[in-house]
């Protein structure tokens, strides 16, 4: 049953590291349409409405993605130097401390990213109506951000979960001496 949650806990990791891969080619697209930006701009003199909210979309859909994307590949920012000095025992109660932190900031953010999305989509009196950027070019760019950013911490959400009861499986493992921890993205 343990080996069993770990292996699905591992395999939602790898699907999201996957998407995360998929994601980089968007920052590709952004020197791209940039590029393009350079060029019409400063060899025709004639500049593009639409580059820079463009770029500005993308890269945010990557930046919002990158969180998920950390946390599933275990790439966020820790001091570990400190907690590697500890016992498995310690090592074990210190990220359940940790998950119990992030759960909170998760659920919060969760929140805040719902109800940021639905005044996107919804005028006050409940009618369906996108919020555009007012620019010239007047995208639904920011809606479709602050959904985007909605189905993120869901996801999210849902990762910090399984990563909690992946948790909570291996501490008998981990207090008999038998849990060998296995890197989620094959590297040693």
């Amino acid at each position: 049953m343990i080996s069993a949650i770990v292996a699905f806990v591992d395999r939602v990791d790898r699907a999201i590291i996957k998407i995360g891969h998929g994601m980089a080619v968007i920052f590709a697209v952004v020197v791209c349409i940039s590029f393009f930006e350079v060029v019409s701009r400063y060899l025709f003199n004639s500049p593009t409405s639409w580059v820079h909210e463009t770029t500005t979309f993308l890269i945010s859909l990557c930046l919002i993605f990158g969180g998920v994307f950390c946390y599933a590949s275990d790439r966020h920012i820790a001091m570990v130097f400190i907690v590697n000095r500890f016992g498995a025992k310690s090592r074990w109660w210190t990220t359940f401390i940790v998950n119990n932190l992030v759960f909170v900031f998760v659920s919060m953010l969760l929140y805040g990213a719902y109800f940021s999305a639905y005044d996107a989509f919804f005028r006050p009196n409940g009618t369906f109506h996108m919020q555009t950027s007012g620019t010239a070019l007047d995208s639904p760019f920011p809606a479709i951000n602050k959904g985007f950013l909605l189905a993120a911490c869901i996801v999210f959400f849902v990762l910090v979960v399984l990563h909690y009861i992946r948790h909570l499986a291996i501490r008998k493992a981990v207090f008999d001496g038998t849990y060998v921890a296995r890197p989620v993205d094959g590297k040693e």
